[in-house]
C-alpha cells in the first residue's frame, strides 16, 4: 500500500518570516507580481495627474517641476517595474512547473535578485520626499541629468542607483532562468517542444545579459560626470553626449523586446488553449522570437536620427528597423491562422490576448514609418511617438500581462476569477486606451510636442487633449475592474479545477495551487509531448 503524503500548506498561509526568507520560486514570483502591480498603479496615477494638467492649456493643478517629476517617475516605474518586472513574476512561478522541475537552478540567487528589486523600489519611493524628486526623464540624458542644481534634474544619484539595482536583479534572474531551462528540463522536453512562453522568457533574458552592462556603464559615467566632474559627456571638456545616447539605446531599444517577447509567449499559450488547437507554425513562432531578439540589437540608432549621425548609418539602421517587421509579421499571421476555423472560447483571458494582438498590430504599423528617417525627423519628439510606443509598450504588454493573470489565476490561487467583471473590464480597457492613444497619434501628426507642461490654446489640440483625458479615466476604471475581478475571485470565487482550460502543458497537471515541492515525482513526458497540443489531451 502506498503511504499517504502529508497535507501541504498553501502559499497564502505562509507566515511573514516565511515570505522574507523564502527561496520558493512560487512565493518569489508572487512577490514580484505584487510589487510590480503596486508600482503599475503608482505609475498610472501619475499619468492621470499629467492628463488632468494637460486637459486645458495654461497652468491647471501642478507646477512644472511636479509635472516633470510625474513624467520621470511614470516612465521609469512603468518600464522597469511593470513592463520588465512583471515578467519576472510569471517566469518565477511558471518556468519550473512548465519543465517539470522542483525549483529554479539557484534559489538563493533568485531570492537575492528579488530583494535587490525591492531595494530599488524603496529608492523609488524615496523620490516622493520633497527635495528628492528626480526629473531626468526616464532616459537621463546629459547635460540635463548631469548638470547638478542647474538643469532641475533633481537627484541624479537616485536615478543611477535605481538602474544599478534593477540591473543587478535582471542579471540574477537571467542567469537563473537560462540555467534552469537548459539544465533542469525533464527528459523529452527539447528546444522545439518548449512552451512558447519559455522561448519568450529565454530570449528576453539573453537580451538582458548582453544589454544591461551597456546601460549600467552609461549611468555610472553619468554619475561620475555629475558628482566627480569627469567629462565623459561634457563637450566643453572633450566629452560627447551622443556617446551616452549610443550606450543607453544599445540596451534600451532591445529592452523593448524584453518587454514584449514574454507577452508574445503568453498570447501563444492563451490563443492555443482557447482556440482549442495547437499553435499554427510552432517552429516558425519559436524561430521568430529568437530572430526578433537578434535583430533587436541592430536598430538602436533609429532613436537618434536627429542626433547628427552619418547618413549611411541612418540608412543601415532604417533597413534593419524595417527588417524586424518580418518575424513580428510571422507571429501575427500564425496567431490568426491558429484562430482560423477554430471553436473559440471567448473567456476573459482570450479577450485580453486578442486585444493584445490588436494593440500590438496598431503599434507595429505606426512604428514602421518611424523607421524611415524622413518621416521620423518630421514627427520626432511629438505625441505621435508617444501614441506609438504606448500602443506597443503600454497596452500590448499590459493586455498580455492581464491575459496571463486571468489565464493562470486558477492555478495560482485555486479559485476562479469573476468572469462577468473580467469581460466588462476588457471592453472598458479597449475603449479607453484606443480613445487615449489614437488621439495622441493625431495630435502628434498635427504638431504637438511631447514632454511639455503646457501648450498654446489651439482649438483642435484642446479637443484632442480632452478626448485623451476622458479615455485615460475610462482606461483606469477598466484596470480597476480587472483587479477587482481577480481579487474578488481569490477571496470568494468558486473552487478552480486543476485544469479548467484543458491544456496539455505540464503546469496544469498539478493541483491548484501547486504544492511547495511542485511534483511528488518527476512528471512523465510523453514521446510526442506538445505543450500546446490541446487536441491530444
Amino acid at each position: 500500500m502506498r503511504e499517504a503524503l502529508p497535507a501541504h500548506k498553501p502559499w497564502f498561509a505562509a507566515s511573514i518570516w516565511e515570505w522574507i526568507f523564502t527561496t520558493d520560486h512560487k512565493k518569489i514570483g508572487i512577490m514580484y507580481g505584487v510589487t510590480s502591480t503596486l508600482f503599475f498603479i503608482v505609475g498610472g496615477l501619475m499619468a492621470l495627474g499629467m492628463r488632468l494638467e494637460l486637459f486645458n492649456p495654461g497652468a491647471q493643478y501642478v507646477k512644472p517641476e511636479t509635472y516633470n517629476w510625474f513624467l520621470t517617475v511614470h516612465g521609469t516605474v512603468i518600464l522597469l517595474w511593470w513592463a520588465i518586472g512583471i515578467w519576472a513574476s510569471f517566469a518565477n512561478f511558471l518556468i519550473p512547473l512548465m519543465i517539470g522541475a522542483r525549483d529554479v537552478a539557484f534559489p538563493r540567487l533568485n531570492a537575492l535578485g528579488y530583494w535587490m528589486f525591492f531595494a530599488a523600489s524603496v529608492i523609488a519611493l524615496l523620490t516622493f520626499i520633497p527635495g528628492n524628486q528626480i526629473m531626468t526623464m526616464w532616459t537621463g540624458y546629459p547635460p540635463l541629468a548631469s548638470t547638478e542644481g542647474i538643469g532641475f534634474a533633481g537627484q541624479t544619484a537616485l536615478f543611477v542607483f535605481i538602474w544599478h539595482l534593477t540591473g543587478f536583479a535582471s542579471i540574477a534572474g537571467a542567469v537563473n532562468f537560462i540555467t534552469t531551462v537548459i539544465m533542469m528540463r525533464q527528459p523529452g522536453i527539447g528546444f522545439f517542444n518548449l512552451n512558447l512562453f519559455i522561448h519568450g522568457i529565454m530570449a528576453a533574458n539573453v537580451i538582458q545579459l548582453l544589454g544591461v552592462p551597456s546601460v549600467a556603464g552609461a549611468v555610472t559615467m553619468l554619475f561620475l560626470d555629475t558628482y566627480l566632474k569627469t567629462s565623459f559627456f561634457d563637450p566643453s571638456r572633450g566629452g560627447d553626449p551622443v556617446l551616452y545616447q549610443n550606450l543607453f539605446w544599445f540596451y534600451s531599444h532591445p529592452a523593448v523586446y524584453v518587454m514584449v517577447l514574454p507577452g508574445f509567449g503568453i498570447i501563444s499559450e492563451v490563443v492555443s488553449a482557447f482556440a482549442r488547437k495547437p499553435i499554427f507554425g510552432y517552429r516558425s513562432m519559436a524561430i521568430a522570437i529568437w530572430a526578433i531578439a537578434l535583430v533587436g540589437f541592430m536598430v538602436w540608432t533609429h532613436h537618434m536620427f536627429v542626433s547628427g549621425i552619418p547618413d549611411w548609418v541612418k540608412i543601415l539602421m532604417s533597413y534593419t528597423t524595417l527588417l524586424i517587421a518580418v518575424p513580428t509579421g510571422i507571429k501575427i499571421f500564425n496567431w490568426v491562422a491558429t484562430l482560423y476555423r477554430a471553436a473559440i472560447l471567448y473567456k476573459t483571458p482570450m479577450l485580453y490576448a486578442l486585444g493584445a494582438i490588436f494593440m500590438f498590430l496598431i503599434g507595429g504599423l505606426t512604428g514602421i514609418p518611424l523607421g524611415i528617417p524622413a518621416f521620423d525627423v518630421a514627427v520626432h519628439d511629438s505625441y505621435f511617438v508617444v501614441g506609438h510606443f504606448h500602443y506597443v509598450l503600454g497596452m500590448a504588454v499590459t493586455l498580455a500581462a492581464f491575459a496571463g493573470f486571468f489565464y493562470w489565476w486558477p492555478k495560482v490561487t485555486g479559485k476562479m476569477y469573476s468572469e462577468g467583471l473580467g469581460k466588462v473590464s476588457f471592453w472598458l480597457v479597449m475603449l479607453g486606451s484606443n480613445v487615449l492613444y489614437f488621439a495622441q497619434l493625431i495630435v502628434g501628426i498635427w504638431g504637438m510636442p511631447r514632454r511639455y507642461y503646457d501648450y498654446p490654446p489651439i482649438e483642435s489640440w484642446i479637443e484632442l487633449h480632452h478626448l485623451q483625458t476622458y479615455g485615460a479615466f475610462v482606461l483606469a476604471f477598466g484596470i480597476l475592474l480587472a483587479l477587482v475581478s481577480l481579487i474578488k475571485g481569490a477571496i470568494s470565487g468558486e473552487k478552480a479545477p486543476d485544469n479548467p482550460w484543458m491544456s496539455n502543458s505540464l503546469e496544469w497537471r498539478l493541483p491548484s495551487p501547486p504544492p511547495p515541492h511542485n511534483f511528488d515525482e518527476p512528471p512523465k513526458v510523453e514521446e510526442d509531448y506538445c505543450p500546446h497540443g490541446y487536441c491530444k489531451f
